[in-house]
């Protein structure tokens, strides 16, 4: 198999945990009703994250490197005041505020949009 098909295969499975996230339903209940292994779809979630993560620093390197990435994104919450929340220091002085009710998910999507922010820095 070629390239095509790589890229096809990634496709269908990069859609399969975009309807996974979607769902509301466990890891377990979707692979069972989509009769796929729960290995195969943690090693293939894992791989396409890390792809992103690659694809990343790619970008931060065409673009100039790190120095020239945004220090803070904002993630508008409708209906959220900003006076509360919860916030989580990360390693390298990044500070991720959300709302008392984020999911998982949410939480998951802010600190990965930290961490690249952290990561170039020294211990």
């Amino acid at each position: 198999m070629g390239r095509a098909a790589s890229v096809a295969v990634a496709t269908k499975w990069r859609d399969r945990v975009r309807r996974w996230r979607r769902s509301g339903l466990s890891i377990a209940e979707f692979c069972r009703q989509e009769q796929i292994s729960q290995p195969s779809f943690f090693g293939w979630r894992k791989r396409l994250v890390e792809g992103r993560a690659v694809a990343s620093r790619r970008g931060r390197q065409l673009a100039g490197g790190p120095s020239q990435r945004p220090q803070f994104v904002e993630l508008p919450v409708p209906g959220w005041s900003t006076t509360s929340g919860i916030q989580i220091a990360l390693p390298g002085g990044a500070i991720v505020t959300l709302p008392p009710q984020a999911d998982a998910e949410l939480v998951t999507a802010a600190i990965r949009a930290a961490v690249p922010a952290a990561e170039d820095r020294p211990c």
